[in-house]
């Protein structure tokens, strides 16, 4: 916390070595705060893109700050909550510990 890298740790990616299309899958972590957990993610996924976070579609149009409520009223530890939907290019998968996986689904950035 304190610092803008919203890669926290663990910054591995794995790939699917017979596959042409480049999946990949990367794992990171955000902080698990209400306040900027949009943020977070979107600054984790313009990094993994190489671009600036102003770059990447609107978040709230597509998930309406799931990530956000997931955060302000969590789930007790033993109900392991993910969440998981599709979001410029990637399927994302987030845990209510702020555990993030990004797979790339389609090359590119969605044009509006």
């Amino acid at each position: 916390m304190g610092t803008d890298d919203p890669a926290d740790s663990d910054d591995r990616a794995d790939r699917d070595e017979g596959d042409d299309r480049d999946d990949r899958i990367v794992h990171r972590r955000i902080e698990p705060e209400p306040g900027d957990a949009d943020y977070r993610l979107l600054q984790l996924i313009a990094e993994v893109e190489g671009i600036d976070v102003t770059e990447l579609p609107p978040i709230y149009d597509r998930i309406d700050h799931l990530v956000t409520k997931m955060y302000e009223n969590p789930p007790s530890p033993e109900a392991q909550a993910q969440l998981a939907f599709s979001y410029a290019g990637y399927r994302i998968t987030l845990d209510q510990d702020g555990n993030v996986s990004l797979m790339k689904i389609a090359d590119g950035l969605p044009s509006e």
